[in-house]
């Protein structure tokens, strides 16, 4: 018998339903998705003829006319602005030549031909440092920044104040700017083996060095409008001008200088010196200041109203300890000691312990 001839059918792929199947149903997601998010916002959003009414409302109120109006007068005044500037930018006149930059570095703490010599020579100084600033406008905010950036590395500027400008008031004038300055003031002389080296309250070394001479030291201190008091006993190199001098002897001596000031002293007591015994040049590891034993401060009042006189003062405030007695206490039992003298000469006053 003969056999059947039979016809092979092809299976269909396996996962084919599946993807077909996904793919629907991940369009019906979106499609779902998007008529919602529609029906959302057509539900929150107001309709056309809401907004319409709202502008309509708004432009009669008056209030909110008001405040269109203000707007739109600063716009206008902003824009004019904006040409007046621009066009005086370009005016010759409201150029700025850096050779017209006024200085005024008054040293109030020198007087005479001193504070004339001192003026010349730090505005001299400084209109070198400025000498190859470009032309600009005076309405150029840079230049103010970049002339108050130059002015401060001058070792003899604390600060600039501020800085004014200055615009002509005829037609042929021109601008210029003023730096307001702040000089520095010397808070101490401190004595080395050839020099009297000026130091201000910031511990900052001025670039002015008097000879070890009497004759010199007399001449600077009459041209002085208070008292400067010299201060031995400073080791180490001495920084170059406009540097801090990170010294514990120099902290211990100016915060001496801080209290005899702030104390009035000089007025019972002229100090003429500040002398420093067995002070560290610098802390220890953990920042700690060991004095010797019996190290601290002596005091040497004006030798001309009181020869042979010293105070032992101790520990300064900087290098305070609690074994000694408090800044006030001392200077009460100061007040008292002076009180008791029969004598002004040949005084040794110890002021460290309490009681």
């Amino acid at each position: 018998m003969a056999r059947r001839k039979t016809r092979k059918v092809a299976k269909p792929r396996k996962g084919t339903r599946v993807r077909s199947g996904g793919l629907r149903v991940v369009k019906a997601g979106l499609a779902a998705i998007m008529v919602g998010t529609i029906r959302m916002m057509r539900a929150v959003l107001p309709s056309g003829d809401t907004v319409n009414a709202w502008a309509a409302g708004a432009w009669h109120s008056r209030g909110v006319r008001r405040c269109a109006g203000v707007a739109g007068g600063i716009v206008v005044l902003g824009l004019l602005s904006w040409v007046m500037l621009h066009n005086l930018r370009q005016n010759d006149r409201y150029r700025l030549d850096p050779g017209r930059i006024e200085l005024s570095a008054e040293p109030s703490w020198a007087t005479g031909s001193l504070a004339k010599q001192l003026k010349n020579d730090i505005e001299e100084d400084l209109r070198a440092d400025l000498a190859d600033l470009g032309e600009t406008s005076a309405f150029d905010d840079d230049v103010m920044d970049a002339i108050t950036s130059r002015v401060e590395t001058n070792p003899w500027v604390r600060r600039v104040v501020r800085i004014e400008r200055r615009f002509p008031g005829d037609p042929e004038g021109f601008s210029s700017l003023l730096p307001v300055l702040e000089i520095r003031r010397p808070a101490v002389a401190i004595e080395t083996a050839e020099h009297y080296v000026l130091v201000d309250g910031d511990a900052i070394v001025l670039p002015l060095k008097l000879p070890r001479d009497n004759d010199a030291w007399a001449h600077f201190e009459a041209s002085l409008s208070e008292r400067l008091r010299i201060v031995r006993g400073v080791e180490g190199d001495v920084p170059a001008a406009g540097a801090h001098w990170g010294n514990e002897q120099v902290s211990a001596a100016l915060s001496m200088e801080r209290v005899i000031r702030r104390a009035k002293l000089d007025r019972a007591l002229p100090i003429h010196a500040i002398e420093l015994v067995g002070i560290p040049q610098a802390p220890d590891a953990r920042g700690r200041v060991h004095y010797q034993m019996n190290g601290g401060v002596v005091l040497i009042p004006d030798q001309t109203r009181m020869p042979g006189t010293t105070l032992l003062w101790g520990r300064p405030p900087v290098h305070a300890s609690t074994l000694e007695a408090s800044p006030n206490d001392k200077l009460e039992r100061l007040k008292s000691r002076l009180r008791e003298l029969d004598s002004v000469g040949d005084v040794h006053i110890d002021l460290r312990h309490r009681g």
